[in-house]
C-alpha cells in the first residue's frame, strides 16, 4: 500500500467546488457513445456525442441528448470543469493504492495512475461544504467490492475525480463523486456511484449499474413553445416544466420567466395556469412558487397574441431563471432548455405587375408579340420558409361588341418567360417557358427549397396569333396574376 505524503496542508484554506455548469445535469455523459448491458438506473440526464445502445427510457429519470445542442454545451462545460480541476493548487501527493486510507478535504495529485482497493474514507471533519479534488495523471481503477465511504458530513456533490486517461470501477464496487475523465469510463457489473460519470472524449460502458447523486438537489427546468414560428395576429402557447429529479424536496421553490423579449411583439393573455403552486404575472415577468417533492413535476402554461401589425423585432424570446440549488437555469445559464424562441414571419407574400402594355399591331393571320413589363414576387415570410407558386390567367381579347369576328380567344395567346431579371434570397426558382393562356390560372413561376425571405422578377412576353377572320380594331384583354 502506498504511503500518503503531504506537500501542503489543505486545512489552511477552503477549496472551492468545481463548477460543472450544464454537465452537472447529466448522470452519464460521453464524448462518443454510451453502451449498456442489463438494467441500469441513471438519475439525471443521459448524453452521448454519437450513439446510445441498451438504455431504455425507463432507466433514465432525465432527458436523453444525443449530439444535440444541449449535449454539445454539456461537453463544453465538462471541458471547462476538467481544466479547472486539473489546475487547482496547492495539492497533496498521493500515489498507487489509496484503499484503507482516510483523507480530509483538499486537492490531491497523483502523477500517474491511482487505485482504490478496499475502503477509502473521505472525512469532511464536520463541514458538509468541504471539497475533495483528485488530480490523476493517467488511470483510475477500483477493485471488486471496493468502496469510497463518506463521513464527517462529506457530500458526494463536493467530490471531483479529474482523470487524465480511463476510469474503471470494479465489479460490485461503490464509489462517490463526479468522475471527469479525459478518455473512457467503464462501470463493470453492479458497480454503483453516488455521483456523475462524465467522459470528455471517450465512451461510457455500463453493466447493470446505478448512477445517482443522492446528496445533491436537482431541479430540471424546460421551456418550450408550441411552434417554432408564427404570424401577426396568431396566439402562441408556451409551456414551462419544473421537475425535482434529485433526492431532495424543495419548499417554496421559485422561478421567473422573463417576457421582455416577447412583449415587444405580443400581448400577454393573462391566462397562465400551473398544475401546482402559484403563478402570477407582473410586467414583464411571469413568476411561479411552490413545493416539489422528490420526483414531482409541475407544468405551467401561458399564451401571448402577436401584434398585427408586428412592429417589434419579429421574435418572441422568453428566458427562465431559478436561483434554487441544483437548478439548470441559474441567471446567465447557457442551457438551451432555459429559453424558448419563436420567429414571427412577416407573412407577406405579394406580387407586383405592370399596369398595362401595348403589343403593337398585326394583320389577320399574323402574329404580334411584345414584353408586358416587369413582374415581381416578394416573399417576406422568413419564419415560415414556405414554397410558393405564381399563376397567370387571361380573358379573351375583344374589340367593339365582342362578337366572334371581334374576339381573339385567350388560347391564341402564349405567355413566354425566357429567364429572370433578378433573384434574391435562398430558393429554387423555376419558370414555365411557354404557357397557353386561358381563363383558368396557369402556373408560370414556382419557388421551392425556400429558406427565408426571397424575391424574383421577370419580364414576360405575350405572343398573340391573330385569327384570319378577325376584323380590324384595337383589342384588349385583362391579365390576372396571383401568388400563393
Amino acid at each position: 500500500m502506498a504511503a500518503l505524503t503531504a506537500t501542503a496542508s489543505p486545512a489552511s484554506a477552503a477549496v472551492a467546488p468545481v463548477d460543472l455548469a450544464t454537465a452537472g445535469n447529466f448522470a452519464v455523459l460521453a464524448g462518443s457513445s454510451v453502451t449498456n448491458t442489463g438494467v441500469s438506473h441513471l438519475t439525471g440526464d443521459l448524453g452521448a456525442g454519437s450513439t446510445v445502445t441498451g438504455v431504455s427510457p425507463a432507466m433514465v429519470t432525465g432527458a436523453e441528448h444525443i449530439g444535440d445542442p444541449a449535449e454539445a454545451q454539456a461537453e463544453a462545460d465538462l471541458a471547462t470543469a476538467y481544466n479547472d480541476a486539473a489546475g487547482r493548487t496547492p495539492a497533496l501527493t498521493v500515489a498507487g493504492d489509496v484503499g484503507g486510507q482516510t483523507l480530509t478535504p483538499g486537492v490531491y495529485n497523483s502523477a500517474s495512475s491511482l487505485a482504490v482497493n478496499g475502503t477509502l474514507t473521505l472525512d469532511a471533519q464536520g463541514d458538509p461544504s468541504a471539497v475533495f479534488i483528485f488530480q490523476i495523471g493517467s488511470s483510475l481503477t477500483t477493485g471488486s467490492g471496493s468502496s469510497v465511504t463518506l463521513t464527517g458530513g462529506a457530500q458526494a456533490a463536493n467530490i471531483f475525480w479529474q482523470v487524465g486517461g480511463d476510469a474503471t470501477l470494479g465489479m460490485n464496487s461503490t464509489f462517490a463523486g463526479a468522475i471527469l475523465a479525459q478518455a473512457a469510463i467503464t462501470l463493470t457489473t453492479s458497480a454503483t456511484i453516488d455521483g456523475l460519470v462524465l467522459a470528455r472524449n471517450g465512451a461510457v460502458t455500463l453493466d447493470t449499474n446505478t448512477v445517482t447523486d443522492d446528496d445533491g438537489p436537482a431541479l430540471a427546468i424546460t421551456s418550450t413553445a408550441a411552434s417554432g414560428s408564427t404570424s401577426p395576429g396568431d396566439t402562441v402557447e408556451f409551456t414551462v416544466t419544473i421537475a425535482d429529479t434529485g433526492q431532495t424536496p424543495y419548499a417554496d421553490a421559485a422561478l421567473t420567466d422573463s417576457l421582455t423579449g416577447v412583449l415587444d411583439d405580443a400581448s400577454y393573455n393573462d391566462a397562465a395556469a400551473a398544475s401546482a403552486g402559484t403563478v402570477s404575472f407582473t410586467t414583464p415577468d411571469l413568476s411561479w412558487t411552490g413545493d416539489l417533492a422528490v420526483g414531482d413535476t409541475v407544468t405551467i402554461t401561458y399564451s401571448v397574441t402577436v401584434h398585427d401589425p408586428d412592429t417589434g423585432d419579429m421574435s418572441l424570446a422568453s428566458t427562465v431563471t431559478s436561483a434554487e440549488a441544483g437548478s439548470n437555469c441559474p441567471s446567465g445559464s447557457s442551457d438551451s432548455r432555459c429559453s424558448a424562441t419563436v420567429a414571427v414571419a412577416d407573412d407577406t407574400l405579394s406580387i407586383t405587375v405592370p399596369a398595362s402594355a401595348d403589343l403593337g399591331s398585326a394583320a389577320p393571320g399574323g402574329t404580334v408579340s411584345a414584353g408586358l413589363g416587369d413582374v415581381q414576387v416578394t416573399d417576406n415570410r422568413a419564419g415560415l420558409a414556405a414554397d410558393w407558386t405564381a399563376t397567370v390567367s387571361s380573358s379573351d381579347l375583344t374589340t367593339g361588341g365582342g362578337t366572334a369576328p371581334e374576339t381573339i380567344p385567350a388560347a391564341d395567346a402564349l405567355y413566354l418567360i425566357s429567364g429572370f431579371t433578378a433573384t434574391a434570397g435562398s430558393a429554387t426558382f423555376t419558370p414555365a417557358p411557354s404557357t397557353t393562356l386561358s381563363a383558368s390560372a396557369q402556373a408560370v413561376v414556382t419557388a421551392t427549397n425556400v429558406q427565408g425571405d426571397n424575391s424574383v422578377s421577370w419580364d414576360p412576353v405575350m405572343q398573340v396569333s391573330v385569327p384570319s377572320g378577325a376584323i380590324a380594331g384595337p383589342y384588349s384583354a385583362t391579365i390576372t396574376y396571383s401568388v400563393s
